[in-house]
């Protein structure tokens, strides 16, 4: 019976493919999980980790390398070993020495990079220690990282030299934690996007409070677009590390609690703004679960969080719009989405006008006829796309946003990413802004990410 159905099935097959051409790919059977052969010829099932220091001030920076360290199977992209997007301040490849071929590349952004155009870089050098995670290389490889100059090229700043054979004898080695709790379990990490949740300012006695956060934000971030849709292709895993003080720094004055993460308030000087003082240490607790983004949980009622594109994200989990903020940080770290908004401070320097920024969700505008999202504008727009502006300025704020004539329609809204003048939009709302969903370029942007982690 069982060799009649497999006999039955090819026939179907044959029968299919002949009714709609001998060229048409047909598929009959369920495909099968495989990594692209790439990524088995140049690599090994392991993730490298380069740990190194990134010094400057507000106009040089170098680059120190201080360990190789091993966080065990690699769980990133496998049949897209190369990022076509080319997001991010800085972008990193990584080179087969032998034949000089780029065998794995990616885009991202750092918080040096981000204070470095800040009031305080200017004041003098700061040491950031920072990471680049890659898969194991088989064979000698030469890592070039490179940074956007003035007119958003990308230029290399700093090469290194890595021979894996003086580091095959390394183990992970993890901090003790908690045993970490699968929250969505969808199959094997290399064809998903893993996502790890990390708990700062937890202590002894709040285990269950930490998993109750972390299962909140589960259940935000997938009660939205393009998310939702996706909740198969994704994994979450939670990790819990203890502080020996319940919350967060700066959550009220003078308060320094030893937390574990050592994410603080007033980042740059932004009190909303919250950011962890060591990258090493968060991925030491992020590597205990295979992950490809990294979110950070702090226990704390005060409004506050940041994302970072290929980083982490950190978010108040008890503040009154803690739902909002995680969902709006994770567009800035998965996609590298902009803020949309330009009325609140910043601590940093604005983008340059006069550079059409890397971005996918902003526009300088500089020839309105090549809108890098024109497909998704409606025929007979206008670019610019007039909006209730000057009302929304006045004081009018979300009210605007909701009831603006131009509400859900694809154009060119002057007013982004921190600028009132020359830098533009694609919706007049969005999660970006203040909006409950994402506008439709920037779905199409978390989308076009994802994809390079789950096909």
């Amino acid at each position: 019976m069982k060799k009649f159905l497999a006999f039955l099935i090819i026939l179907l097959c044959l029968v299919q493919q002949y009714s709609v051409g001998v060229n048409t790919p047909v598929s009959c059977f369920p495909p099968v999980s495989v990594a692209g052969s790439d990524f088995y010829t140049y690599f090994a099932d392991r993730t490298m980790r380069i740990d190194y220091r990134h010094s400057g001030d507000d106009k040089t920076e170098s680059f120190e390398m201080a360990k190789i360290a091993s966080e065990g199977s690699w769980a990133g992209r496998t049949n897209h070993l190369n990022d076509p997007w080319k997001l991010g301040l800085y972008f990193f490849e990584v080179k087969d020495a032998a034949s000089g071929k780029t065998i794995y590349s990616q885009g991202f952004c750092s918080v040096f990079g981000e204070w470095q155009t800040t009031a305080e870089a200017k004041a003098g050098v700061k040491t950031f220690n920072e990471t680049i995670r890659l898969p194991w290389p088989k064979n000698e490889v030469n890592v070039v990282l490179q940074k956007r100059d003035s007119l958003n090229r990308l230029v290399p700043v700093w090469n290194l030299t890595v021979n894996p054979v003086e580091y095959e004898d390394l183990i992970p080695t993890r901090p003790s934690a908690f045993e970490p709790k699968v929250l969505l379990d969808n199959g094997d990490p290399k064809f998903k996007a893993d996502i790890v949740i990390l708990g700062d300012g937890y202590a002894e006695n709040e285990d269950s409070l930490f998993w109750k956060d972390a299962q909140r934000f589960s259940d935000a971030f997938f009660s939205v677009e393009p998310f939702k849709s996706r909740i198969a292709d994704f994994n979450v895993r939670a990790v819990l590390g203890k502080s020996t003080q319940s919350g967060i720094r700066l959550q009220r004055k003078d308060f320094y609690p030893d937390n574990l993460l050592k994410t603080s308030y007033y980042a740059f000087g932004i009190e909303r703004y919250v950011l962890a003082s060591d990258d090493w240490i968060v991925k030491d607790y992020a590597s205990i679960v295979p992950y490809d983004f990294i979110v950070i949980l702090m226990n704390s009622d005060k409004y506050g969080g940041g994302g970072i594109f290929n980083l982490y994200i950190t978010a108040a989990a008890h503040s009154r719009a803690s739902e909002y903020v995680m969902v709006h940080e994770m567009g800035h770290h998965i996609a590298g989405l902009a803020d949309e908004y330009y009325t609140s401070d910043v601590a940093y320097e604005p983008a340059n006008t006069k550079v059409e920024p890397w971005e996918f969700n902003i526009t300088a505008l500089i020839n309105p006829d090549s809108l890098k999202w024109r497909d998704l504008v409606a025929p007979g727009t206008p670019i610019p796309t007039p909006w209730n502006k000057v009302e929304y300025e006045q004081g009018g704020g979300n009210k605007v946003l909701l009831s603006d004539p131009a509400a859900g329609k694809v154009g060119a809204y002057e007013g982004a990413n921190y600028l009132s003048k020359g830098m533009f939009r694609p919706e007049v709302n969005c999660i970006m802004i203040a909006g409950k969903e994402f506008c439709q370029v920037c779905k199409r942007g978390i989308n076009r990410v994802l994809d390079l982690y789950c096909e």
